[in-house]
């Protein structure tokens, strides 16, 4: 009996990992593509805030850049599995970030390198829109 129950159990471990190889083989390139750029620009983020550490001068600064950071590993994770309706959530979250290109314009003139850091993530951003988009429903 105890033999029965574990040949079960393989049984349906393999039936699990047959499911999730091809769960990944049907992901369309464009979704892993799109995810990479994603982690990018979240690594650029980090980056921006390496250079700009002296903004992170209070306990609630910190927190809300490590949630920040958090954030955009996990949009990266979530594109990476595939998933359709995730890019109209990523749509609207570039288009809430148009807010910002203000103050990216404001960067550009008063440091320069953070400017140019917040433009190459923007258009990281828009790069996994178009990859995003562009991919046709089966």
């Amino acid at each position: 009996m105890a033999v029965n129950k574990k040949l079960l159990a393989e049984k349906s471990n393999e039936e699990l990992e047959d499911k999730k190889n091809t769960e990944s083989a049907n992901t369309h390139p464009n979704y892993k593509k799109a995810a990479e750029l994603i982690y990018i620009s979240a690594f650029l983020g980090i980056g921006n805030l390496i250079w700009k550490y002296d903004t992170l001068d209070s306990g609630l600064k910190i927190f809300i850049a490590i949630i920040v950071v958090a954030f955009s590993f996990a949009i990266a994770y979530i594109t990476s599995k595939g998933l359709d309706w995730f890019k109209y959530i990523l749509l609207v979250l570039f288009g809430i970030g148009l807010i910002g290109i203000p103050f990216i314009i404001g960067d550009i003139v008063n440091n320069p390198v953070i400017g140019i850091i917040n433009i190459v993530q923007t258009i990281l951003q828009v790069w996994v829109l178009v990859l995003l988009f562009k991919i046709s429903k089966p």
